[in-house]
């Protein structure tokens, strides 16, 4: 997923769930599970890789039609 959003120039927060206790409470808390990659953007969430819903994220992202920041 990483590769994807560098490739499709889109900016997001990379956290590491292995490195930052912080970013592994934060995904238990959201989800209630650890399972990555994991991706919020506006109301929007995307477990795993699936490319579909990350052409409708980059297309959305690149219209500037959601404020939301990408995590």
């Amino acid at each position: 997923m990483r590769d994807y959003l560098e490739a499709h120039s889109v900016e997001f927060d990379d956290r590491n769930i292995r490195q930052s206790t912080e970013a592994r409470d934060e995904l238990l808390a959201l989800t209630g599970d650890l399972m990555v990659p994991f991706l919020i953007y506006g109301g929007r969430r995307v477990v795993g890789f699936d490319p579909e819903a990350l052409d409708e994220i980059v297309r959305t992202y690149h219209a500037g039609a959601e404020a939301a920041a990408i995590r």
